[in-house]
């Protein structure tokens, strides 16, 4: 058999797992080395940051552990299967956040023997526990645990604001007025600029919505906006949900824009499989028949059912209602009925 006889080389096992909250954010790494040995560390993320980016941060945290630990060989552990799948090359990353951290991966595993797998959240719940307790509002800090806090991201400083130069962006005149103070021509627009302008904040050259129940949205233009209105509803979490329950899960995945009520609108409608296998009603509509009953059993519905036990009688029912299935609506059924004096009433197909 091939590979028989093979030497095994030993590995460093490494399990990394980030946690996003309107709190804060944490980052957990585990690291098991050859001689069985186990290192864990807890990162505070006291920046506003999505899911996938609490995701990305753990990963380089741990691959920074590693790399100061001297392992050259190791397979890394993620419940994350949009960072696993971006690492291996089996997704295609075109948000611009998610490249840059991307890159910063690819640079720190440069010249090591390193596999990434992606295991359930049930394999991974040791450093699951460790960056749940990094993003609580009060870190508790484990004996023989490792402990930072980290105030900005690790690619803020090759980050540059997004899509600024597009003028027809409609953060441009937000961020422009929050880094320096430029207002338009126009008293009443001017005005207008600094009321709206109360409700976002710029951290680290990147515009935020401000929320009261909820934590910082990150806002987006045009390109980054379509591109996650589509993977939120496609994409590897993507469930082809409607219109409002896609504009709520795009706020709870903290992104915010403001025609984002109407272009999910728009893209259900464009969107083939919602169309075809959503749940739209395409019965022709049915005059509706009021279902009155003056005493007990003296209406009854009626559809395909039995064996009926013998024993119990109730007489002859006075209205029988049933769908419109041709066993139940036929001559010879409303001839019988007739001779029992029973009226019959239809209703539509599948709800008598």
């Amino acid at each position: 058999m091939e590979g028989e006889g093979a030497e095994v080389v030993p590995q460093w096992r490494v399990h990394t797992d980030g946690s996003s909250n309107r709190q804060a954010g944490g980052a957990g790494v585990v690291l098991h080395t050859l001689k069985g040995d186990k290192i864990e560390c807890i990162i505070r993320l006291d920046f506003p940051m999505t899911n996938h980016e609490a995701e990305y941060e753990a990963l380089v945290a741990g691959l920074d552990l590693i790399r100061a630990a001297g392992a050259e060989n190791m397979v890394v552990y993620s419940d994350s299967q949009v960072v696993t799948s971006q690492v291996n090359g089996d997704y295609e990353c075109k948000n611009g956040r998610m490249k840059k951290y991307l890159e910063k991966v690819k640079g720190q595993i440069n010249g090591l023997q390193i596999k990434f797998v992606q295991i359930p959240r049930e394999e991974n719940e040791c450093v699951d526990r460790l960056a749940k307790s990094a993003s609580a509002e009060y870190m508790p800090v484990p004996d023989q645990v490792l402990s930072f806090v980290q105030t900005s991201s690790l690619i803020d400083e090759v980050m540059s604001v997004q899509e600024i130069d597009n003028e027809n962006n409609w953060t441009t005149p937000l961020v422009s007025y929050l880094r320096d103070v430029v207002l338009p021509d126009g008293k009443d627009a001017a005005r207008k600029l600094k009321v709206r302008a109360s409700r976002f904040v710029l951290i680290k050259e990147v515009l935020y919505k401000r929320g009261f129940s909820r934590p910082y949205l990150r806002c987006l233009g045009p390109e980054e906006a379509d591109y996650i209105m589509r993977e939120v509803h496609e994409g590897i979490c993507g469930n082809y949900s409607g219109v409002q329950s896609l504009v709520n899960k795009l706020i709870r995945t903290g992104y915010y824009w403001p025609t984002m009520q109407n272009d999910a609108q728009t893209y259900v409608k464009a969107c083939g499989k919602c169309q075809r296998f959503g749940n739209n009603v395409r019965q022709p509509s049915e005059e509706l028949t009021p279902m009155m009953a003056p005493w007990p059993f003296a209406q009854w519905g009626l559809d395909i059912m039995g064996p009926f036990p013998t024993e119990i009688r109730y007489g002859i029912p006075r209205v029988l209602v049933s769908d419109k299935e041709k066993q139940l609506d036929n001559n010879a059924f409303r001839d019988f009925c007739l001779e029992l004096g029973i009226k019959n009433h239809y209703s539509s197909t599948a709800h008598p």
